[in-house]
């Protein structure tokens, strides 16, 4: 269920960033000399890289919470 959910966000955060970072970059074409706007494997390795670490961030809270004895959790509570 964590991992969902931060599947999730993390989905949604790189979709956004990407959007921002391509209309951020034909802003600035201009201003660029020899180089391109922006770089589909640049961006696509940016995008894994920061999925991996999202999701192994929030695998270990997630592995931890699963170690936890539901009966001794409940009656903590």
């Amino acid at each position: 269920m964590i991992l969902k959910e931060a599947g999730r966000l993390t989905l949604v955060g790189i979709l956004m960033g990407l959007l921002g970072a391509v209309a951020a970059a034909m802003l600035m074409r201009s201003l660029l000399f020899d180089v391109s706007s922006w770089d589909v494997p640049t961006l696509a390795a940016v995008s894994i890289g920061l999925a991996a670490a999202s999701l192994l961030a929030s695998y270990i809270p997630a592995r931890r919470a699963a170690r936890v004895d539901p009966i001794v959790a409940l009656r903590c509570e």
